[in-house]
């Protein structure tokens, strides 16, 4: 690795003056210097000369200083035509007419280094948001370095901070994020003492990027380096693991943000409530909810629609009705809304409560809540499977008056349950009716009729099914494999299913349990 000092001074042995210049609109010199090879750019010549002319080196070393002098006039004037309010920004950024082309790698390096000097870190700031915004610039870490080091000349270690927290999050884009977290490490020898503000920044990308071990040694490097971290650090730690669906983990860290006496944010508690509920530690994260009650969350409707849904999905229909009746007593600022009693809805249907979910589907009419298209699928899917279809078409039209187009996800509950009772025939003719009306079947459409017909024993109109499903361009799933695989096992057809084993595998697909049983005792067979 370079050292240190070496970043930091490469290129800045002269430092421009920033005296007022006079300037004309800039034509790009027919010749520039490029540092990488020393050779003529002729990509860059847009003064109608025909032929590059290389001239004197101390020719061009004025020229090259010429052109940092206007650029720097440039971007000082473009700052000082802005408003009080813009400068103040946490990232003050300008409009320059250059061609950014036209600029060297080392150019720019004194540009920003000169600016930071004569002119402030402020405006040195905006040069280098403005030179970022290219490809060129944006993946050279020296610039950032030379950035940050000038600021820490000026004693301006936020904005230091700045630059080295944005380096970290544009070298995460190509795939340099710990070439740029050392760098950043590194930096505290040379002025920049390591915050809670870098911790965070850290590990915020790494969990963005799925790196939790990494973001943990981190974690554990920056207490060792004397940084203390706050609630944030936590509870970035929590949403990286809560994430990748690693609950014991992720409650490992929600633990210690209770024992420190942290609370998350309202957008974090819904996080946490949804996954916990779907990896079925619902009571689990109901006690972190209460904990965090106390320890100051206000819930939002959000967060209280979230542990509705929740309790509906583990079957805790009475627990969550009582909570919509809580909310319904609270302030305005948690009434129900078009979501919470949908979530309501869904779990009646699930329990086979129609009545229920009918009585509340009139109740937030009451309210002057107009049912969405979700609404009315989990009222069609809950009617169509107890056999009220008469009932469940009603609701098709009278979603369509209400200006609702039903969905996929409609047409799969309405089919799959008229299959299941028998009725395929009537299952086809409504999905035709519903591609008629531009609906598009996905994986679950195809899966539901070949199930069927499976059940049927005709394996040869389910596999004509499943030829139609690829010629719609409809990936197939490890579903809809284990059906036709089971539906051939059952007929002694083992041929057939281990080519679609075999098939299946191709896939990258996941074989199940059963299929690699049968795989084995058709070899033993």
């Amino acid at each position: 690795m370079l050292s240190f000092f070496t970043l930091k001074f490469h290129g800045l042995k002269a430092k421009p003056s920033l005296n007022p210049v006079s300037y004309t609109p800039l034509k790009i010199l027919c010749y520039y210097y490029n540092s990488t090879d020393n050779n003529v750019d002729d990509n860059n010549i847009n003064n109608g000369c025909n032929t590059p002319i290389s001239p004197p080196p101390q020719k061009q070393h004025l020229q090259q200083q010429s052109l940092v002098r206007s650029i720097c006039s440039l971007v000082c004037e473009s700052y000082s035509q802005q408003t009080p309010h813009v400068r103040l920004l946490q990232s003050p950024s300008i409009n320059l007419s250059v061609n950014p082309d036209s600029l060297t790698h080392e150019q720019a390096i004194t540009v920003v280094a000169s600016l930071a000097s004569e002119a402030g870190s402020m405006v040195a700031l905006s040069f280098f948001n403005w030179a970022i915004g290219f490809p060129k610039f944006r993946y050279f870490m020296r610039f950032y370095i030379v950035c940050a080091t000038s600021f820490i000349g000026n004693e301006n270690f936020e904005r230091a901070h700045e630059v080295m927290d944005c380096m970290v999050r544009v070298f995460a884009e190509i795939g340099k994020f710990q070439e740029a977290v050392n760098m950043v490490i590194e930096m505290e020898n040379h002025g920049l003492v390591l915050t809670v503000r870098t911790l965070n920044c850290v590990a915020g990308v790494a969990g963005e990027m799925g790196l939790v071990d990494y973001a943990e040694n981190m974690f554990d490097e920056m207490r060792v380096r004397g940084v203390c971290p706050d609630s944030v650090s936590y509870k970035l730690m929590a949403i990286a693991y809560c994430r990748m669906g690693r609950i014991s983990d992720t409650d490992r860290w929600l633990k210690d943000m209770v024992r420190r006496g942290f609370v998350v944010d309202n957008a974090t508690c819904t996080l946490m409530i949804s996954t916990f509920c779907e990896k079925g530690f619902a009571s689990r994260v109901f006690w972190y909810f209460d904990k965090w009650v106390e320890l100051g969350l206000k819930p939002n409707l959000i967060n209280f629609t979230s542990l509705i849904n929740g309790l509906c999905k583990r079957g805790s229909i009475k627990q969550a009705f009582e909570m919509l009746e809580e909310m319904l007593v609270r302030s305005d600022d948690y009434k129900p809304n078009v979501h919470t009693y949908t979530s309501m809805i869904h779990g009646y249907c699930k329990e086979d409560k129609l009545n229920r979910a009918e009585m509340l589907l009139s109740r937030m009419k009451e309210q002057g809540l107009v049912p969405n298209t979700k609404t009315y699928t989990c009222l069609i899917d809950g009617h169509s499977k107890a056999g009220n279809f008469e009932k469940a078409y009603e609701l098709m039209d009278l979603m369509g008056k209400e200006g609702f187009s039903a969905n996929i996800f409609t047409y799969n509950a309405f089919i799959d349950s008229l299959c299941k009772k028998g009725r395929f025939l009537e299952a086809c003719k409504l999905l035709k009716k519903g591609f008629r009306l531009g609906l598009q079947a996905d994986t679950v459409t195809y899966t539901i009729l070949i199930s069927e017909l499976c059940r049927r024993a005709d394996t040869r109109e389910a596999l004509v099914f499943f030829s139609k499903m690829f010629k719609a361009g409809v990936q197939p799933d490890m579903h809809t494999y284990n059906t036709l695989i089971a539906a051939f096992s059952r007929q002694r057809r083992m041929e057939e299913s281990e080519k679609l084993f075999a098939e299946a595998v191709g896939l990258g697909l996941v074989p199940t349990k059963g299929n690699i049983h049968i795989h084995d005792m058709w070899i033993l067979s």
